[in-house]
């Protein structure tokens, strides 16, 4: 296949409705001038955001909460300590949500204890979070009118006044006899970075546990294994929103595939990956000076690891890939097929491991637990040493879960099943859950000699979203069968 070139700079994942000219001002930002068509796509996220929260809980939260033997579920939320996880999937930066298992099919929601106005716009996610969301979703039964608080603060109407009040009789009046707080006991403080922090501040918990009094402060147990498989259990419209985004990103990236101008092009340009030959002492994804910001020339591989798409870059002379090309692209298919076949739901990632141990073996794959290119000291490690078989490819798997597709940024998850050798041993007990959303991320070290030089290899990353199913994975969109082409 042969791909067009001109100049192209990548458009932000989130524009994935269509656009034109007509535009307004978003009364929500500062003056932020919107097309009509990014006015509609915003709503349209709203409501889809929306659609998710009420069928989550609608059809996982009473699931995991009496799997779990939990029949109430508090989760503290305060405006200043970031928290993704109250805020994307619950709906707000502020307010204590609380959720009680009174019989039937339906959880009750709650939400009080709000601060009138809150939001968060936070630098680590790029995302903003409007309280008003809790409004507008339709997924709450009792949502509390929001407080304001005056400022400066010190104050009769302060945080610490408020957080809390009424909360001991609404616990009270339902009588749990387990209530899950959010924070982590059994399984550690292992980090989970963008999904779920560790848990509310001590300051709250005082609060809190001040206001349940005695009795039901001591019916309280972590909420981590409620909050563990909340987030890994995706939903249908979850599902339809990650295709429609994965559907846009793959037109978005073929189109930026066309407009490289190898010689011209830098990687930054385009926000792609390239791959190519490496010699001992190099690394890869922007480890090494130069790496970073590279002109794309002939014989580079430029890769959107996180979408699986691919492309190569043609040499002088060259009008199809060369052998060595297509021996590695056919090594990498065959690596991601087996992943495919072997990842199904219902088994832990031990026993996804064990299974697909075996058939790599026969195919002469040597499995790793380090990632050689973040071997420390970094970009000083030895391409090849007597761990480091010059002739094998080396591989090291690491697919960790993903969380909720809908804003920009798509969470990653370590808090969940992870298949491979990374993170605490814990990880590989929990069975993989129905249509679980996790990443297919692998680092492959291909040899890749040269006349010049024998030590060579190349580092090759996929980080593909997909689905596992009791049949194995099912890609967010079909998986890429050809190398591009990309003519100097």
């Amino acid at each position: 296949m042969s791909i067009r070139m001109s100049s192209f700079l990548i458009v932000p994942v989130s524009a994935f409705f269509c656009s034109c000219s007509s535009e307004r001002t978003d009364p929500a930002s500062t003056g932020t001038v919107m097309t009509e068509a990014q006015a509609q796509e915003e709503s349209d996220l709203r409501e889809w955001n929306h659609r998710i929260r009420r069928e989550k809980f609608d059809l996982v939260l009473p699931e995991v909460m009496r799997k779990n033997d939990v029949d109430m579920w508090i989760h503290v939320m305060r405006e200043t300590i970031p928290d993704p996880f109250g805020a994307e999937d619950l709906g707000s930066t502020s307010g204590v949500f609380v959720f009680t298992d009174n019989g039937g099919n339906r959880i009750e929601r709650a939400v009080l204890g709000r601060r009138w106005g809150a939001s968060h716009a936070a630098e680590t996610w790029r995302v903003t979070w409007e309280t008003e969301l809790v409004e507008e979703s339709g997924a709450y039964d009792i949502l509390d009118g929001p407080v304001l608080v005056k400022q400066p603060p010190g104050g009769p109407e302060t945080e610490y006044d408020y957080r809390f009040q009424g909360l001991g009789e609404f616990v009270e009046a339902r009588d749990p006899e387990r209530i899950a707080l959010n924070f982590k006991f059994d399984l550690g403080p292992y980090p989970t970075t963008t999904r779920a922090q560790d848990g509310l501040s001590h300051t709250d918990y005082l609060l809190l546990t001040e206001e349940l009094g005695e009795k039901y402060a001591n019916r309280i147990v972590s909420s981590e294994l409620v909050m563990m498989e909340y987030i890994a259990r995706p939903v249908p419209s979850e599902i339809e929103l990650l295709k429609k985004i994965r559907k846009d990103e793959i037109e978005r990236i073929k189109r930026a595939f066309e407009e490289i101008v190898p010689g011209v092009t830098r990687n930054r340009d385009v926000g792609m990956t390239v791959f190519r030959r490496r010699g001992t002492g190099v690394s890869q994804r922007g480890r090494t000076p130069g790496h970073e910001d590279v002109v794309i020339e002939g014989g580079d591989i430029v890769a959107a690891p996180s979408q699986g798409m691919y492309a190569y870059v043609l040499r002088e002379g060259e009008i199809e890939l060369p052998p060595d090309i297509k021996e590695i692209w056919a090594e990498y298919r065959r690596i991601d097929e087996i992943l495919a076949e072997n990842i199904k739901v219902g088994l832990t990632p031990r026993e996804i491991v064990n299974n697909f141990t075996a058939i790599f073996e026969e195919e002469g794959i040597i499995l790793r637990d380090d990632q050689l290119h973040l071997s420390t000291p970094r970009n000083d490690f030895s391409a090849y040493t007597e761990a480091f078989d010059p002739d094998k490819i080396h591989l090291n798997i690491d697919c960790h879960g993903m969380g909720k597709g809908a804003r920009e940024r798509k969470f990653e998850n370590y808090f969940g099943p992870r298949i491979g050798s990374n993170g605490p041993e814990w990880m590989w007990d929990i069975p993989l859950p129905p249509n679980h959303h996790f990443v297919l991320e692998y680092f492959i070290y291909m040899p890749w000699p040269s006349s010049e030089h024998e030590d060579q290899y190349l580092f090759w990353w996929d980080h593909e979203q997909a689905l596992a199913t009791e049949s194995g994975v099912q890609y967010l969109s079909p998986p890429q069968e050809e190398l591009y082409l990309i003519k100097l």
